[in-house]
């Protein structure tokens, strides 16, 4: 490359940000900062140059072009580490060796190559579920749920995707392995959803990248059904005569029921509340001056349920027989069993299952879990708004509430016969139906 090539190049070079002077030590001292850099150029010695950047600083550079065509820079000196004399030889003598060297020999001008660091190999199945149960199962949820995943782990997950990395696994392998359980559609589902929670946890713990898309993503859920099962008016006088005859019926006598399985009972219908609930209900947590229970934990987390002068009465029948019971120390729950101690869930669930409901004519598949839905549905037929049963029962979504809306037939008849009466007298009078 000539110097005349490089004059002209000087010359046609980004001009809104280069100018054209003769480079002398009066101008490199009169050349002030401006907003962005700027660069002045020598009409003398071609290739020689000032930078002067916002912050003030300026610097000497030699300017050329390859035979590639590409423009190039190499830095002499800041103006105070030399003077103008000896970056104007230095100059030179760079220019000078550049036009010498042939274009065969002249080393290229390239970046080194920037270290790319492999990532990190995804963990197996059997390596990744141990942390998640430790680092996630056991810290945030609740204990049930840490059994019931350790469950779905080990006998579901672990026997197909144990040696399987978590980047290997496809749509498809979790669609076979969720048509497999089709069968038990409920367990298909909960074993769906914990896949991909796991996959979850790997994304946000780094193991997987944040574009990696989960597996589990884009397979459909086998439908739920619904359980549309609730207690009427007279099913709730049938249970309630029940349990009072089964109290009568004396210790080991077939039919009997102990006192404190009843009261489990009898509260699950009276508050709506979750049967864990009633049975880890301790004295500490009631309080009958604001008329309330004062969970501290629950499946929700801490909740303040309110309750009905019903339900404080029967507590109080709880304290009359705690009291009177010789039991030393006096049990801490309001509920409990022969030795003092809190009802197992299982325990209760038989009782009810085997005890109550199989004995009761018309109560067949009517579960526990039902005297919940019963008394959203009661709250619901009577006025009760959908909001303030959500925050009865504990819910933190409109969505879950509205599962428990479950309306009777008759309520259902009345309505239809209301709306055929104002259709009627409208098609006759042409005037809306009015309503006292």
């Amino acid at each position: 490359m000539t110097i005349e090539r490089l004059r002209w190049f000087d010359i046609w070079f980004d001009f809104g940000r280069m100018k054209m002077t003769r480079l002398t030590e009066r101008e490199v001292l009169r050349a002030k900062p401006r907003r962005s850099k700027y660069e002045i150029s020598c009409s003398v010695l071609t290739g020689f140059m000032l930078r002067v950047l916002p912050s003030g600083k300026k610097a000497y550079y030699v300017r050329y072009r390859d035979d590639r065509g590409k423009d190039l820079r190499v830095r002499l000196g800041a103006t105070t580490e030399l003077s103008f004399a000896e970056a104007k030889v230095l100059a030179g003598e760079k220019l000078s060796s550049i036009e010498a060297t042939p274009s065969s020999v002249r080393p290229p001008v390239s970046r080194p190559p920037r270290s790319v660091k492999p990532a990190p190999l995804a963990p197996t199945f059997a390596e990744f579920a141990p942390r998640f149960l430790e680092e996630h199962a056991n810290v945030r949820c609740k204990w049930r749920t840490q059994q019931k995943y350790r469950q779905m782990i080990t006998r579901n997950i672990l026997p197909v995707f144990a040696r399987h990395r978590l980047d290997e696994v496809e749509v498809s392998d979790v669609t076979r392995f969720h048509a497999s359980m089709r069968e038990t559609p409920h367990e298909a589902n909960a074993n769906l959803l914990l896949l991909s929670s796991m996959y979850h946890r790997a994304i946000a713990w780094g193991l997987l990248e944040h574009a990696h898309a989960p597996p589990t993503r884009g397979v459909k859920k086998f439908p739920s059904k619904r359980r549309e099962r609730f207690l009427t008016a007279s099913e709730r006088a049938t249970l309630d005569r029940f349990l009072e005859r089964a109290l009568t019926i004396p210790a080991n006598q077939p039919g009997h029921l102990r006192w404190h399985s009843v009261a489990a009972i009898r509260l699950l219908a009276l508050t709506g509340m979750r049967r864990d609930e009633i049975l880890g209900l301790t004295w500490a947590t009631v309080d009958f001056r604001h008329r309330c229970f004062r969970l501290p934990e629950s499946k929700t987390g801490q909740k303040v349920v309110p309750v009905s002068d019903d339900a404080l009465n029967l507590v109080r029948e709880c304290r009359k027989v705690r009291d009177a019971s010789g039991l030393s120390p006096l049990p801490a729950h309001v509920v409990y069993t022969k030795a003092g101690r809190q009802i197992g869930s299982s325990t209760l669930t038989e009782t009810w299952s085997t005890r109550v409901r199989d004995r009761i004519p018309g109560f067949e598949g009517v579960r526990l879990h039902d005297l919940r839905h019963s008394a959203a549905s009661d709250a619901l037929m009577a006025g009760v708004p959908l909001a303030v049963v959500g925050k009865i029962l504990g819910h933190r979504k409109p969505e879950t509430t509205a599962r428990y809306a479950h309306i009777a037939d008759s309520v259902m008849s009345d309505a239809v016969d209301a709306m055929s009466r104002a259709i009627r007298h409208g098609t006759k009078t042409g005037k809306r139906l009015k309503t006292g």
